[in-house]
């Protein structure tokens, strides 16, 4: 008989707050202010709280965040004292420092403008007649790979890449030459790494853009494909990452949501026993690229795209953890694994990015007609940590 337990939960809703927009369904709705606690129990019967979580949800998705207790107080505080409607916008400078606080109103004016220009350019995408009007004269292995050289890109070198073929312009091969340029000035005495991650291989409840019906997430989540690192494709990494996955010699990492992909000398070392829970941290492939001191290379992509960041989120003291899941394969069964991460944001990358090509080196030369960068991953991701440690 089960005398003893715990996960009993109650949930205990205080009113309604204000009024904003929900970044997870979309649409402009009312906020609650909510306390879950879970419960020691004894024969059933909830005894003592084992964790409080004090939240803000919305009325439309139930999605929300959680908030410190003192944030907390004061909400509540406004709702018994029947003061009205409170700016949701504003609360999140409660308790702030002056540097926070203007951190936080740039991030805002810099997602506003973002969301500016998405809308301007929905779903266009660019074909290949406007390719071939954009580039002034046909890119080719040979001459992409004088380019690199002329970069400072060499024979021997680690380096990640993160790439965007079109921004390149036309070339005669498309991705092959791109993968081909940058073996030739590598080589085998070095080692080439490209990101290969599955974002489709994760919890479809979690899913924003863009989200799938509620009816859909069971059905999905019981029937999606084991990754497995031999065949399943990459997403939304580009044809030149994608062609490189699947080019004789490559390695993959083996986890179902941020895989990395591997060429050259210490290709095996850095793909293998990449750790399932926290992905992108001190047991990835990423940490062994900053072992090695390799370098990052943007090739036509800003620093949005600069995976090595994540790395530095790892180090951090302020970060919050999650739970996430994929189907993977156990002993030639497929089934479905839950494992710990931590919340990432690639917001104020760009901002990151740009302080620091103001005081380290970054070597930007255009590949075809895309502007690019080199620059040291190991140094980028120290001043990534001093940075968020000091405006998160």
């Amino acid at each position: 008989m089960l005398i003893f337990g715990w996960g009993y939960k109650t949930i205990k809703k205080y009113g309604i707050i204000g009024k904003s927009k929900c970044n997870i369904c979309k649409l402009v709705t009312n906020w609650q202010l909510v306390k879950v606690t879970t419960w020691f129990t004894l024969f059933f019967i909830p005894i003592i709280p084992v964790s409080v979580k004090r939240m803000i949800i919305c009325t439309n998705c139930n999605g929300g965040h959680i908030v410190d207790k003192q944030t907390f107080d004061k909400l509540f505080n406004i709702i018994k004292s029947n003061k009205g409607n409170i700016n949701l916008q504003e609360m999140q400078y409660y308790n702030k420092t002056e540097t926070q606080k203007n951190y936080l109103k740039e991030m805002e004016e810099f997602r506003r403008s973002k969301d500016n220009k998405d809308k301007q350019n929905v779903d266009r995408k660019l074909t290949e007649k406007d390719i071939i009007d954009g580039t002034s004269t046909p890119n080719t292995r040979n001459s992409l790979r004088k380019q690199l050289e002329e970069m400072g890109l060499e024979k021997g070198m680690t380096v990640i890449i993160h790439s965007s073929m079109s921004n390149i312009g036309w070339i005669s091969g498309g991705p092959v030459a791109v993968v081909q340029a940058l073996m030739d000035v590598i080589t085998d005495e070095g080692t080439i790494i490209m990101p290969a991650h599955t974002t489709d291989y994760s919890d479809p409840a979690d899913w924003e853009n863009p989200p799938v019906p509620k009816d859909w997430v069971s059905i999905i989540k019981e029937n999606m494909p084991a990754f497995d690192k031999n065949i399943t494709p990459t997403n939304k990494m580009g044809r030149i990452a994608e062609t490189f996955r699947t080019y004789p010699g490559v390695l993959r990492s083996d986890h179902p949501h941020v895989s990395f992909t591997a060429w050259g000398k210490n290709a095996e070392d850095i793909t293998k026993n990449h750790s399932l829970d926290y992905s992108l941290g001190c047991e990835s492939p990423l940490k062994k690229i900053y072992d090695l001191d390799g370098m990052v290379l943007l090739l036509g992509v800003g620093y949005e795209n600069n995976t090595s960041f994540h790395l530095a989120e790892y180090m951090i003291s302020k970060k919050k953890e999650e739970n996430m899941g994929a189907p993977i394969l156990l002993e030639g069964k497929r089934k479905w694994v839950e494992y710990k991460d931590i919340e990432l944001d690639v917001d104020d990358f760009d901002k990151i990015g740009s302080e620091y090509e103001e005081i380290k080196e970054v070597i930007k030369h255009e590949i075809g007609q895309a502007e690019s960068r080199l620059f040291s991953q190991r140094q980028a991701v120290d001043f990534a940590k001093g940075w968020m440690e000091k405006n998160r």
